[in-house]
């Protein structure tokens, strides 16, 4: 782990933010106001929420609320494909060891799927905020987060939540979820080579 003060790791956290949309002004401003409030609680859509969203962006509700049901599901098969793929990880010595290290990285799972579903409802794929996006690339530099890792498990995440949004009649809506988490993905992996190269 780096040399970082525990204080610059606070302001990093306060500051970091994936979810842009709220500030979105192409959307309505009570959509805006119901995704802020539901990512400041860090929690899914209620089936309300889904349909008021989807109301306004012509998305079929119904196959995304019952996505939305195996949110923590899909999170477990992406962390099972990435533990089968390198096991070593969360072993001792590896970059997601000891436990708490390992749990911290299939939350940030659940949040990127958590943002790419509201991102979804509202047929918007880039979901993110670039400022909140470059202070999470800076505290993950600074924790030493395997973010080759955790991109193979995005990429997992992508492939389980696709096929499983298909499966329930989404039909090319699945591609736009597939989409929400490319977009994370690149900017992820684009900040951190940012962060990197701003450190040499």
């Amino acid at each position: 782990m780096s040399s970082a003060s525990a204080e610059q790791i606070q302001e990093l956290a306060r500051h970091s933010k994936v979810c842009g949309l709220d500030g979105d002004p192409s959307l309505p401003e009570q959509l805006r106001v119901l995704i802020h409030g539901a990512d400041q609680n860090k929690r899914l859509l209620t089936d309300e929420e889904i349909h008021l969203c989807c109301g306004w962006s012509g998305l079929e509700a119904a196959p995304l609320a019952a996505l939305q049901r195996q949110a923590s599901d899909l999170v477990d098969q992406a962390r099972a494909d990435l533990l089968r793929e390198q096991p070593q990880l969360v072993q001792p010595g590896g970059q997601l060891f000891p436990q708490e290290r390992a749990e911290a990285c299939w939350r940030d799972c659940f949040h990127f799927l958590r943002v790419s579903l509201y991102g979804t409802a509202l047929r918007r794929t880039d979901v993110t905020d670039s400022e909140g996006m470059r202070c999470l690339a800076q505290l993950y530099a600074l924790l030493d987060v395997p973010v080759p890792a955790l991109l193979l498990a995005l990429e997992c995440l992508r492939l389980h939540s696709v096929t499983s949004y298909r499966k329930l009649g989404a039909g090319a809506d699945a591609e736009s979820l597939g989409d929400a988490l490319s977009h994370l993905c690149i900017i992820i992996g684009n900040e951190m080579k940012r962060h990197d190269g701003a450190q040499q």
